[in-house]
């Protein structure tokens, strides 16, 4: 799915320094919401969304992929794989017309205290599959906190046309990851729910 190609590139690393929290703008639950929570991050999402830490609900995840056909069974392989790969990882269980699962999928990577969101950002839209264009890149703030953003399109091998929103988030030494992806069919209405979810991101110290 499209966040293992944007983020999953990587293998993720905890830091060892000790860093300050990442505070939420929304703080207390969104009513019909529930949180999610993995390697010290949490995030709010809807209750149709399933995931969630993928050391504790990869069996889970999988099952339910894998009964998407064969698209979905080449990412339950590779989240199989890699279950390190994500912080969290949820998909929405209700599905629109393009067959789409919309999910969310959060990383993390020490990269020391000089990188910027800006330069790391810089270092994403680099890396990516020449198929993923980036029709989007800004600074954004989070809670007080500055923050990078990108759009990105693809065409994914089912055929289906897929947009993406990453954020990039700085806690010390430690760069966030947290992307959203859904069909460009469902793209605009559903941009409210991404915006709210990432504004109750947070990680624990």
């Amino acid at each position: 799915m499209l966040p293992s190609l944007v983020i999953g590139c990587k293998q993720p690393e905890t830091s060892q320094q000790r860093s300050s929290p990442f505070a939420a703008t929304q703080t207390t639950t969104i009513p019909g919401w529930k949180k999610f929570e993995g390697r010290g991050a949490q995030l709010q999402l809807p209750e149709s969304y399933r995931g969630g830490d993928i050391s504790k609900n990869l069996d889970v995840v999988v099952q339910e992929l894998e009964s998407w056909g064969p698209y979905y069974q080449q990412v339950a392989q590779s989240l199989k794989q890699n279950p390190s790969a994500y912080a969290i990882w949820a998909h929405d269980s209700k599905v629109g017309k393009a067959g789409f699962l919309t999910n969310v999928a959060i990383a993390v990577e020490s990269v020391g205290s000089t990188v910027t969101t800006d330069t790391y950002l810089d270092m994403i839209t680099k890396q990516l599959p020449s198929e993923i264009r980036v029709v989007e890149q800004k600074k954004v703030s989070l809670g007080g906190y500055q923050a990078g953003q990108i759009g990105t399109e693809t065409i994914i091998p089912n055929g289906t046309s897929v947009k993406q929103i990453v954020y990039t988030i700085k806690q010390g030494s430690n760069m966030w990851t947290v992307a959203f992806t859904t069909s460009a069919e469902e793209f605009e209405e559903r941009i409210p729910s991404f915006q709210q979810s990432i504004n109750t991101f947070s990680v624990s110290d």
